[in-house]
């Protein structure tokens, strides 16, 4: 009955496409993050692992097609207001649901556990190549590192890709569309620079303390910062952050004179509806 239920689900996907004039269809996904994500970004993986036809005939979407095997899929367009967005707009938002999706069906076909970092030696869970897209078998870091931060140059990605854990960015109750992407990629980065956990200012102590993304992947903040000439001579990284920061954060930042840079702790502890607030 399950099968049947998929192949039923699949068809259903199919038909959405067509209609759609052919672009890849990601409102599957949408209906099942307003259903199974809380208001701050916490998943029931549990409900979704008991609930899964909807999730898996995305799963085979992606498993089926890609920019790379459907390149006419991922093409420019118009969205439904007329206004016209890229073909790296709709290819982005493709591989960011991707990355969110496989890293959930990762969790929930092992459901359940404590964290990823339990579900493969040395962050195994990331480096094998369970999954299929467009036909291809990947690994979650190949899509992480070798298509997106390769191929998009976008640092903002870092606030829209969610590896399952209370560290990562908070997941969005919505899927990334490309006609809505520069919005939402641009809501991500506010949201989560100014999240209390991921800056804390001690003027006192001259101290910065942020999140530890930006030390795994400050290489990607600093040339966004230096190719578009942001940079006030002090740290790149806070001068990423500068670009969304809040009025009174901004103003923190600011008011420190040559600050240190510390990171917090990563939490590894499973993004699920049951673990304790940070």
């Amino acid at each position: 009955m399950r099968q049947l239920a998929l192949l039923v689900a699949v068809g259903t996907l199919s038909c959405a496409t067509a209609a759609h004039g052919q672009d890849f269809n990601h409102s599957v996904w949408d209906r099942v993050l307003k259903q199974y994500v809380t208001e701050d970004g916490r998943v029931d993986y549990a409900a979704l692992r008991a609930n899964r036809t909807e999730f898996d005939a995305y799963i085979a979407q992606i498993a089926a097609r890609s920019p790379e095997s459907h390149p006419q899929e991922f093409i420019a367009r118009k969205a439904g207001d007329g206004k016209p967005y890229p073909a790296r707009e709709a290819q982005l938002a493709y591989w960011i649901n991707a990355y969110n999706a496989l890293t959930i069906r990762g969790v929930i076909d092992n459901w359940p556990t404590e964290s990823v970092r339990d579900l493969g030696f040395l962050f195994g869970f990331f480096r094998r190549s369970d999954y299929t897209v467009g036909g291809m078998k990947v690994s979650l870091n190949y899509i992480e590192h070798d298509v997106i931060r390769k191929q998009f140059n976008e640092a903002r990605i870092h606030f829209a890709l969610v590896c399952a854990s209370l560290g990562c960015p908070k997941l969005r109750r919505e899927a990334y569309v490309p006609e809505r992407l520069e919005q939402q990629l641009e809501d991500s980065a506010r949201y989560f620079i100014n999240e209390p956990r991921n800056l804390v200012v001690d003027a006192a102590r001259r101290r910065v303390t942020i999140s530890k993304i930006f030390d795994w992947y400050g290489s990607d903040f600093e040339k966004y910062v230096r190719a578009k000439g942001l940079s006030k001579g002090g740290s790149l990284i806070l001068d990423y952050m500068l670009l969304y920061a809040n009025e009174a954060n901004r103003a923190a930042i600011l008011a420190v004179k040559s600050p240190k840079i510390g990171y917090a702790d990563y939490s590894w502890e499973i993004n699920a509806v049951s673990a304790p607030d940070l």
